[in-house]
């Protein structure tokens, strides 16, 4: 499951749409349906996620952190312990690296990883 797939489930299950939760919260209208294409920042994961009340770590990979393999924990550490320059760099190096993988090798049921 995508991470707009779960912003949709907990708005269903909130009872408001993700229209709703957008105006709510200022963004643009149907901007969060556009995440799964483009990452949104780390404000509007916060935001999404307080209001939703989930973690950040839930909304973005659909567990809490403590499912988390230990290289999988290092590197959310390594992501939170950068800057405001460090954690867009070090976000595009992951797409990078997704992106560059041979199709069946980044798909869930090839790979090890465990996240999303």
């Amino acid at each position: 499951m995508e991470i707009v797939e779960r912003i949709k489930e907990l708005c269903r299950q909130k009872g408001t749409t993700m229209g709703t939760l957008e105006k709510e919260l200022g963004l643009g209208n149907g901007s969060i349906r556009r995440w799964d294409e483009k990452t949104p920042g780390a404000d509007k994961i916060l935001l999404i996620a307080d209001r939703l009340e989930v973690s950040t770590d839930w909304l973005l990979t659909g567990k809490n952190i403590t499912e988390m393999t230990p290289d999988e924990l290092k590197l959310v550490e390594l992501y939170r312990n950068t800057n405001e320059i460090g954690q867009p760099l070090t976000m595009k190096h992951a797409e990078d690296v997704q992106k560059a993988l041979p199709r069946d090798a980044a798909s869930p049921e090839s790979s090890s990883s465990k996240i999303g």
